[in-house]
């Protein structure tokens, strides 16, 4: 049995360089374009790195992103459970600067409505509101198990505006950042409460001013971690990795969330938000104040 299961898209990205496109017929030479892997890797990659054992469920078929998909999860020490899809399934373009990013992206989501069961865990990690809407069911399935069920937004207006007539709590933790919560409720400040049929707990990432709302019945807000900024790809993934991986050694609410704020901190430093060598999150678990 796994502490976490990570389901979603697992994202070739092709960071664009910010450059002109070139005429017609001619080529343009820059200093370098950064290739990463993404989606659900980031958060699998976080939590494998601060010592979880993860299993990743992705859409994959046989090209060229599915096999490094593959190579990396057996060298970061993730159990891969693919799920049968064309190949090269979710590819994004990345527009990053220091602030902010934007993708144009391509995904299989349909695939993910053939799941009919997840494998057993601690906790259940869906990387998106489209994922979460093709999951309904195994993750129902999964919470009957004992699993607990945490979705980070990610960005879609018509999921996003959906959220606060959802109810029912089919999630135990749902973590959206600001420009998330503002399509969601327009009013950041009382998203937790008005959005607490949808999950019991709801946290509002605000980058470098931190983070607050509800967690395990506690109001907490937490000041972001000091970080040199890189690149923002896979902040939010990141954050929610170390999160979970400080719920499920034990931590309070307020330790976990700033272990969510320190892996991010790090991955920020990089770019995109991949843990490739796990020595990124060294000492990280040893820095917090509670024990494992």
């Amino acid at each position: 049995m796994s502490d976490l299961v990570v389901v979603g898209m697992a994202y070739f990205e092709v960071f664009v360089p910010p450059h002109a496109r070139p005429a017609p017929g001619e080529e343009l030479f820059v200093d370098g374009i950064q290739l990463a892997l993404g989606g659900a890797l980031n958060t699998a990659s976080v939590a494998a790195a601060l010592g979880l054992k993860v299993t990743l469920c992705v859409p994959m078929g046989r090209g060229i992103v599915d096999q490094a998909v593959e190579i990396l999860a057996q060298r970061l020490g993730i159990t891969l459970e693919p799920l049968a899809a064309p190949d090269n399934p979710a590819i994004s373009l990345v527009f990053a600067d220091a602030n902010d990013r934007s993708f144009v992206s391509t995904a299989e989501l349909e695939v993910l409505t053939r799941v009919r069961r997840l494998p057993r865990s601690a906790w259940v990690h869906v990387p998106g509101l489209e994922e979460a809407d093709r999951l309904g069911s195994p993750l129902a399935a999964a919470r009957q198990d004992g699993a607990r069920i945490s979705v980070s937004a990610s960005w879609s207006p018509r999921q996003l505006s959906r959220l606060c007539g959802l109810g029912g709590h089919p999630w135990d933790l749902l973590v959206l950042n600001e420009k998330e919560a503002h399509a969601a409720c327009s009013d950041v400040a009382t998203t937790p409460q008005r959005l607490a049929a949808a999950s019991s707990s709801v946290l509002v990432t605000l980058g470098a001013n931190g983070v607050f709302g509800v967690l395990n019945g506690v109001d907490l807000r937490v000041d972001a971690a000091p970080a040199q900024m890189r690149d923002p790809t896979g902040a939010g993934d990141a954050f929610c990795g170390g999160l979970i991986a400080g719920l499920v050694r034990g931590a309070t609410p307020i330790e976990a969330v700033r272990l969510g704020t320190r892996a991010s901190a790090r991955i920020l430093s990089q770019t995109g938000g991949l843990v490739l060598d796990p020595r990124i999150m060294a000492g990280l678990m040893e820095e917090m104040e509670w024990k494992s």
